[in-house]
């Protein structure tokens, strides 16, 4: 099998993101041993100092082994450089005595300058926008299909809110995990996600994204507006024309999770979260490779190349 691409997404901030992608990605190095690679896509760059480091994350950039240099070499030099070239193996932390095999890619501050220049590149070459929104799409495929053959697994950490790079990003994954605290605020912008990537104009000739599934993050079960807005989004999710999926894994709120993510030098990973958020992400872990394996026996990859006709319209109903 080819190497599976997850996106780690929401419009809204501050709904553990970064903590979904750091912690997945070391929890499926540690329990399957196979090469598995996170991609930043946010200019914050906090999964890239989560797993490097500040000093090391200073030297990549330095070196140019970022995101952004990846893009700017790329699309608007014009240049043969390879996303791969960029990827560096990173962290400290080891499971039964021997580091994971994790790698990163990672993003600088000056991210969404690139994108805007990308895009007065790209016009300037008398393209419109949804041309340029696939030329991105397009030249983003290419170079994952690359890393699915390097990594059994990639894990975009998404910005908030939808650039173009992580439109094509998401677009391109087999699975999209959308971290949500069961509030007001959260779910109202995770509305807003989802009609910004599934109910969209049907004339775009870009890839269906994969259906997106909501993760509970920082849950707490005493707080009775978590529980209402949770009741909320079962009942959507089990709709007969529900566009999202669930998962019955929640994430509660942690001190040993928050902190897990500040911690620096060799660890082992057991001990970097401790027993009961190992076991919280091990059943997060098997429902994701559910929902992975269900697309996949279900529709073609998003590596089978960009769609040639015009995806049908699909509507998401997220009551807030």
């Amino acid at each position: 099998m080819t190497g599976q691409i997850l996106a780690v997404a929401n419009m809204k901030g501050g709904v553990g993101k970064t903590t979904t992608v750091v912690s997945l990605a070391e929890t499926i190095a540690a329990a399957t041993d196979e090469p598995v690679l996170v991609i930043d896509l946010d200019p914050q760059a906090s999964a890239s100092i989560a797993i490097a480091g500040d000093d090391a994350l200073a030297s990549l950039i330095k070196k140019g082994r970022s995101l952004e240099v990846f893009l700017e070499q790329r699309l608007i030099r014009r240049q043969g450089v390879s996303l791969v070239s960029k990827v560096q193996r990173a962290g400290d932390v080891t499971h039964r005595g021997q580091p994971l095999n994790l790698s990163l890619l990672a993003c600088g501050p000056h991210l969404r300058i690139t994108e805007r220049e990308i895009l007065i590149e790209l016009i300037d070459q008398n393209l419109g926008f949804r041309a340029v929104e696939t030329k991105i799409c397009q030249e983003l495929q290419r170079e994952f299909e690359d890393l699915r053959r390097r990594f059994s697994y990639v894990i975009l950490d998404c910005a908030p809110g939808i650039s173009p790079v992580t439109e094509a990003a998401i677009r391109l994954s087999d699975a999209v995990v959308v971290p949500t605290i069961a509030d007001f605020l959260s779910v109202m912008g995770l509305n807003a996600f989802c009609r910004s990537l599934w109910d969209h104009d049907p004339s775009r000739f870009l890839p269906m994204p994969a259906k997106p599934h909501v993760l509970v993050t920082r849950w707490q079960q005493n707080v009775r507006q978590q529980r209402d807005f949770l009741e909320q989004l079962v009942a959507e999710a089990e709709a007969e024309d529900a566009h999202f999926g669930l998962f019955k894994t929640r994430v509660p709120q942690s001190a040993a999770l928050a902190s897990a993510l500040g911690k620096t030098g060799t660890q082992a990973y057991r001990d970097k979260y401790g027993s009961d958020v190992v076991n919280t992400l091990a059943s997060l872990i098997k429902e994701l490779k559910e929902v992975i394996v269900c697309r996949s026996t279900s529709t073609a990859p998003p590596s089978s190349g960009l769609s040639q006709t015009p995806p049908k319209s699909s509507r998401m109903s997220i009551r807030t």
